[in-house]
């Protein structure tokens, strides 16, 4: 099966991966679990920029009386549901400073740090809250996280499921573990933590792109293509039409490929430069030269990129003859 999954997008790519997978982390709970003497506290507000923060809390305004610890972790929360991560990460902050331990600040703490990307980190803060909280599966799932954005995935598959065997409809978990084993091309299994994640999300894109992206890779195209359809008429995402266009490739439905790729591009030519490569792939040479010489026609600036892709295509094609010759 001559597919090329590198061309396969996702809504967002998910960074050091191979494979164009994502999690939509906008619904992630932060958490952590960090030492918060002087050293640390400074090391933290510098993985988050807390010089910027510096600046934007030059508005914020003087809280006159002495506030609790819950109080703070309140005010984090509600910047954090406002979409400020700096604010909220520093009212957790001022919560730690006061009582380091308090688990529920530090799986936020740890969270965040996901949040921004900072797997190693995150581990660290998770290293030390795993004595505090233990087995609890929200633990062990931001822990396998902070794995996952490392690439180890063999130590974030073992958290998910002992995760999962605390908190079974733990969806996130079951779409990491979809990640996991199509990253090693266990794609029925991949398929079937997709669909178990999406019975608790139904809705969700990512989930839903994911599964997409996976039962292409699984020769499945017809399904591919069913499931972005659905996300299509529910996102204007320009990555979901290219795969949808991809889909519809495979499936030789190449007009409406190329409305698709139209949809996903910024011109008319960059879509006829996509199928003119997805031709040149299917060896169907010339088909692939008239999509490239129409891009080339159509805006210039793809003369260099279409032209190189077009001479392949005829080299190709004068090869494919030759030998029908002898």
């Amino acid at each position: 099966m001559n597919i090329k999954p590198h061309v396969f997008e996702a809504i967002r790519l998910f960074s050091g991966r191979n494979i164009l997978f994502v999690i939509l982390a906008a619904s992630l709970l932060f958490g952590g679990c960090s030492s918060v003497n002087d050293n640390t506290a400074k090391t933290l507000e510098k993985q988050i920029e807390l010089q910027q923060v510096r600046h934007e809390l030059t508005t914020e305004p003087v809280i006159s009386e002495k506030k609790t610890v819950p109080e703070l972790e309140q005010m984090g929360d509600t910047y954090f549901r406002k979409g400020d991560i700096n604010r909220a990460y520093l009212y957790y902050l001022k919560g730690l400073n006061v009582e380091p331990n308090r688990i529920s600040l530090l799986q936020k703490q740890g969270r965040l740090l996901i949040r921004k990307k900072k797997y190693a980190e995150a581990e660290l803060v998770y290293g030390r809250l795993t004595p505090l909280a233990g087995d609890d599966p929200q633990t062990l799932a931001g822990h396998s996280m902070a794995y996952f954005g490392q690439g180890r995935f063999e130590e974030a598959e073992q958290g998910f499921l002992a995760a999962l065997a605390k908190k079974e409809d733990d969806w996130q978990a079951h779409e990491y573990l979809g990640l996991i084993h199509s990253q090693k091309q266990e794609y029925d299994e991949a398929i079937a933590q997709f669909k178990t994640a999406l019975a608790y999300k139904p809705r969700d894109l990512s989930i839903t792109n994911n599964l997409a992206v996976t039962c292409y890779l699984n020769g499945d195209f017809a399904e591919a293509t069913r499931l972005l359809e659905n996300l299509a008429a529910r996102t204007k995402d320009r990555k979901i039409y290219n795969n949808l266009a991809l889909a519809h490739f495979q499936l030789g439905h190449y007009d409406i490929a190329l409305e698709y790729f139209k949809k996903g591009s910024d011109n008319e030519a960059a879509a006829y430069n996509n199928m003119g490569q997805e031709y040149l792939f299917a060896k169907k040479f010339e088909k692939a030269i008239e999509a490239f010489d129409k891009a080339i026609a159509l805006n210039p600036k793809y003369y260099t990129a279409a032209q190189k892709n077009m001479d392949q295509a005829k080299r190709q094609l004068a090869s494919v003859l030759a030998k029908a010759e002898e």
